[in-house]
């Protein structure tokens, strides 16, 4: 938050949220890191990142231990002098030392993060195997990590000129931050999908579409898959084929998703495999959430019901719809004709 009067009558939340910027290049390349690796969980080490942004908070003490009319006088001389704001003197570091600290490591977390973007490029761009929808993925991770560097530039750029020119430059670090967050929406909003993860099996070394393209499935990630959950890093072809087998066998056998508001936590009790799991290899293997899985299972189901039941034909598209798990006549249409291109009338005729 810029400088503001604020402040002045509530001397408590002076910069409440400087932390933030320690934290925003963090989660981009975690994000980043953990999506092109396909990674299921995070490693103790991965906190480490957070480090800089408690030993800043530490650095803070001194300005939270003044007493409430010292911040309010310290808050004052900030407006009679901007550049206080900005070069930091209420912490521990000398002055000029965080907003320094700050911005060395905004640029060197991004910087990690771009170096992570190029070397998992060959894989998802350069070799023969390839997806388009990871590519999108690959875009994305690549926009946001630039828009994110170029953010960090401006910011430096606007404090530059508040301390040498004496021109505010919080406007044009607010300008870059809303620019920031104005094109990922935008991107979020016309590529929705990429929040599933990346399509494939692409953490092995020989990357595979699909777990039935896979070769030497018995001698490729077996002793991993083998492993305690607790160890997994990520789901290794042998234990993506073991759950979605599970999972087959499961909905061949009890066809659980008629039920309506059938949920990934439904499933995961049923079978005693975790949620997270369940939903990364979904997403892996189908490119999909689970409610769209979920979904063509049921539409499958259709065809195996009409062949076992002379009444089918009788049955109105609001019972057909409700028994095979659908809340609502609305979302069964929707359902399969997002699949068939049909409504449910000429697309029950057809099977």
């Amino acid at each position: 938050m810029p400088l503001t009067t604020v402040y002045l009558y509530s001397p408590n939340s002076y910069k409440i949220f400087a932390w933030a910027p320690f934290c925003i290049s963090p989660f981009v390349y975690l994000y980043v890191k953990t999506v092109l690796r396909q990674s299921i969980r995070l490693k103790r080490k991965d906190l480490y990142v957070f480090l800089p942004m408690v030993l800043y908070m530490l650095n803070r003490i001194p300005f939270y231990l003044m007493s409430s009319q010292e911040k309010k006088d310290f808050i004052q001389s900030t407006f009679q002098n901007h550049s206080l704001y900005i070069l930091e003197p209420e912490g521990l570091l000398p002055i000029g030392w965080a907003p320094t600290i700050r911005f060395i490591f905004l640029i060197v977390m991004t910087s990690v993060t771009l170096i992570e973007l190029l070397f998992r490029r060959r894989k998802i761009w350069d070799m023969l195997f390839q997806i388009g929808k990871n590519k999108e993925i690959y875009r994305f991770h690549l926009i946001i990590t630039s828009i994110l560097f170029f953010g960090t530039i401006a910011s430096f750029v606007g404090v530059i000129l508040q301390l040498r020119l004496q021109i505010d430059g919080n406007r044009i670090i607010l300008v870059s931050i809303w620019i920031e967050l104005i094109l990922i929406t935008i991107y979020l909003f016309a590529q929705p999908k990429i929040l599933y993860g990346i399509t494939g099996w692409i953490q092995e070394q020989e990357p595979v579409k699909s777990i039935d393209e896979a070769i030497h499935l018995n001698t490729v990630g077996v002793e991993v898959g083998e492993q305690d959950d607790e160890n997994i890093d990520y789901v290794t072809i042998h234990r993506g084929r073991n759950i979605l087998k599970t999972i087959d066998e499961h909905f061949r056998l009890n066809h659980p998703y008629t039920k309506i508001g059938y949920t990934i936590t439904d499933l995961s009790k049923e079978i005693n495999i975790p949620a997270y799991l369940i939903s990364v290899v979904i997403n892996q293997e189908f490119g999909n959430n689970f409610n769209e899985f979920v979904n063509d299972a049921r539409i499958s189901y259709l065809k195996t019901w009409k062949e076992s039941d002379s009444n089918f034909d009788n049955y109105s598209i609001e019972y057909i719809g409700n028994a095979v798990g659908f809340a609502s006549r609305t979302s069964f249409i929707a359902a399969v004709k997002k699949r068939t291109g049909l409504l449910p009338k000429d697309y029950l005729i057809q099977l």
